[in-house]
């Protein structure tokens, strides 16, 4: 669990990052880290779902 949201936190940041200005990339690349940022996301989700679903 902690390392999906690790995982997920430093994606944020690194689009977030390239949205504010600090690095740039290639077309292909931006799309690929958005995706990845995407299943991070609901991945992270997922699990913490699960968690909330085992504490009932």
């Amino acid at each position: 669990m902690t390392l999906k949201m690790i995982k997920t936190l430093l994606s944020i940041i690194m689009v977030f990052m390239y949205y504010l200005g600090f690095w740039t990339e290639t077309f292909t690349i931006k799309i690929v880290i958005f995706f990845l940022m995407l299943i991070f996301i609901f991945e992270a989700g997922v699990e913490s779902g699960k968690k909330q679903n085992n504490s009932i």
